[in-house]
């Protein structure tokens, strides 16, 4: 898996992009990872894209399902380019371009990010990597 944006984790004044940092009552379920407004966003696995995700009920922010050979992954804050849904993506490749998740929040100083969550994994992927 790689970074979707070739940048490093977030941290700022409104929290920790690592996996499971505290969010009050529960726990971080991904990693957060920097972005600029509007920059390029690569896939972080070979996969088909099987749909888009909307992390918030109204859409104002959008991302993608991807299902790999042995993970599947939920990735948020960034338009995806609509000929990729239901299509096959390389690991690196050019998927979308990000949006800036800190204007939701008025500006505030988080800073923009796109959210990566590994949301299904094959554990067959850890025989595979001993072999």
């Amino acid at each position: 898996m790689i970074s979707p944006t070739g940048k490093g984790i977030r941290s700022d004044p409104k929290g920790d992009g690592h996996y499971g940092t505290s969010r009050g009552s529960r726990k971080h379920k991904g990693v957060d990872y920097l972005c600029d407004p509007e920059q390029d966003i690569y896939a972080p696995i070979s996969g088909i894209i099987t749909r888009i995700a909307y992390p918030y009920k109204d859409k104002s922010y959008s991302g993608v399902v991807i299902e790999g050979k042995h993970l599947t992954v939920k990735m948020f804050y960034f338009e995806p380019f609509p000929d990729f849904i239901k299509m096959e993506v390389f690991q690196g490749q050019v998927i979308g371009f990000s949006q800036d998740i800190s204007q939701r929040y008025g500006g505030s100083p988080m800073k923009p990010h796109i959210h990566l969550e590994i949301v299904n994994i094959d554990p067959s992927i850890f025989t595979e990597l001993i072999a």
